[in-house]
């Protein structure tokens, strides 16, 4: 009797317990929280019309230096010049914005997703990575 008094309370708190015991979630591999998100403006392309208006303007210049074989060595080394510059100088007028967005992921692995729009995330914020983004659940 003694032994049905011990045993009963600990059979019934094992059962108890058992019975409102949360299933744990499976790992979700694309899953996990941003812990940065940063705005990166890079240089964009340069194109053609930044390549001719610097060769012209180079080729200009270049003709206003010296005489005979000096000047069109000159006109042709300024229009070369002019035309990468012109190139730089568009491709910096163009800017290109980039959102690196840092994320832990439940598997414990960390990862950083390059976005062309801003993706209104905050650090904390739980996240899927879903079809080359990220969309807040």
């Amino acid at each position: 009797m003694k032994v049905i008094k011990f045993l009963l309370p600990a059979i019934l708190a094992v059962t108890v317990t058992g019975a409102y015991a949360q299933p744990k979630r499976a790992v979700c591999a694309d899953c996990g929280t941003v812990t940065a998100v940063k705005m990166i403006e890079k240089d964009g392309e340069g194109g053609a019309a930044g390549i001719v208006a610097g060769g012209i303007a180079g080729g200009l210049l270049g003709h206003q230096v010296g005489g005979g074989t000096g000047k069109t060595l000159a006109t042709v080394a300024g229009a070369a010049g002019g035309a990468y510059a012109g190139k730089k100088i568009e491709g910096k007028m163009n800017k290109v914005k980039e959102w690196h967005v840092t994320v832990k992921y439940e598997t414990g692995k960390v990862g950083t997703v390059v976005l062309k729009n801003d993706p209104n995330l905050r650090n904390g914020d739980h996240v899927k990575r879903e079809n080359g983004g990220l969309n807040r659940i």
